[in-house]
């Protein structure tokens, strides 16, 4: 790696250390100016890709994707309920 990029991990590292790594690719590049492909190349050498989040946090909800676990909740709820009584023979 160059100095030019060890000089951006730094900055990339000297970022994300303290937010626990909770910070997307688009929002590191724009926080540290450089160009989202270049910051993804420093990031793929330093081999720090799993540690980024993939989504922006207004997607997520406390416990991940929000939507997801209410529609698991719901068919849950439901369907699964619905299905074992069928099978023990509560409802017929």
């Amino acid at each position: 790696m160059t100095p030019r990029g060890h000089a951006i991990a730094f900055r990339i590292w000297q970022l994300c250390k303290p937010l626990a790594w909770d910070c997307t690719l688009a929002e590191v590049a724009e926080a540290v100016d450089e160009p989202v492909a270049t910051v993804r190349a420093v990031i793929k050498l330093k081999n720090w890709g799993g540690r980024l989040r993939t989504t922006k946090a207004h997607y997520r909800g406390a416990g991940g994707n929000s939507y997801a676990a209410s529609a698991d909740n719901a068919l849950d709820g439901y369907s699964n309920r619905e299905a074992m009584a069928l099978m023990t023979g509560a409802i017929r």
